[in-house]
């Protein structure tokens, strides 16, 4: 038997006129490098872009920033001080180089503060800017609480810090604390401090007391044994406390000054200072 005929289809064999189908036909080469070429160009294009903003941006800051440090409506019109007391407002705006008439956001904030802080009344300062022309200086004054003799006379904060040189147009109504030795302040300043810290408190505690307002401080003496005595009154009667229980011994030093008052009598000494005998009082009349 002759066998079937069987038709096969053959793809269509393209002539010469005939367009290639761009689905059907890609280059192996030429279609990745035209891909590449346009990645490079959409790429320096951003690039391009990108750097001509940055470009204008920084023109129009550098612009705006003119204007702003040359603009009369920023000059500084009004310096306003607050926290001072011990030192003339006109004194830290000296120190400080502040001056009215200069734009606000040319005035160096750190700088003025640093030189405040060089002031040794100043323990701390704080400087800003209220727009469109005034700056805010808001000065922390150290709390004097004692004069201090070593080998000169310096001032003494509240929390125990020696901190400037007596000089004529300070504060004189202070306690006195004498008895401390120069070169061991010197040596030691944290144990000095801790032990002006402790004669502030007491003479705090003291000042509280009925006596206090009777016989004013006058004078904290620190032995060589790290206790206290004290000098009070106009006339310097003395109070040996030693060291601790101090409240204690104040109080019983005020119940002997009012007996002592009652049978009309003066000290000149009171010695509460017997460790062996904290019960002890010894009373040296005038």
């Amino acid at each position: 038997m002759k066998p079937q005929n069987r038709r096969v289809s053959r793809a269509p064999v393209a002539g010469p006129g005939d367009s290639p189908d761009p689905h059907f036909l890609t280059r192996a080469d030429g279609g990745r490098k035209d891909a590449r070429t346009s990645r490079i160009f959409t790429a320096a294009r951003a690039l391009l872009g990108g750097a001509l903003i940055v470009t204008l941006s920084g023109a129009v800051a550098w612009a705006v920033r003119r204007h702003i440090v040359q603009s009369a409506r920023f000059s500084v019109t009004e310096i306003v001080v607050a926290g001072e007391r011990q030192r003339p407002a006109e004194t830290l705006l000296e120190e400080a180089g502040l001056a009215r008439g200069v734009n606000v956001f040319t005035v160096d904030l750190d700088r003025a503060r640093a030189r405040l802080l060089s002031d040794p009344w100043i323990s701390e300062a704080t400087l800003g800017r209220r727009l469109p022309g005034t700056i805010l200086v808001h000065v922390t004054e150290r709390e004097v609480g004692a004069l201090v003799v070593l080998r000169q006379t310096y001032l003494v904060s509240r929390d125990g810090v020696i901190f400037k040189r007596f000089e004529l147009d300070d504060p004189t109504d202070l306690p006195v604390v004498t008895g401390l030795d120069p070169d061991g302040v010197a040596d030691d300043r944290e144990g000095a401090q801790a032990t002006l810290r402790r004669a502030l408190d007491l003479a705090t505690d003291y000042e509280r007391t009925g006596l206090g307002q009777r016989a004013p401080l006058q004078e904290i003496h620190v032995t060589t044994e790290g206790g206290f005595t004290f000098v009070v009154g106009k006339d310097g009667m003395s109070l040996a406390l030693g060291g601790p229980p101090f409240r204690r011994k104040l109080e019983e030093a005020g119940r002997v000054i009012a007996e002592l008052d009652r049978r009309g009598t003066k000290a000149e000494a009171i010695m509460l200072d017997d460790d062996a005998r904290p019960e002890r009082v010894v009373v040296r009349a005038r």
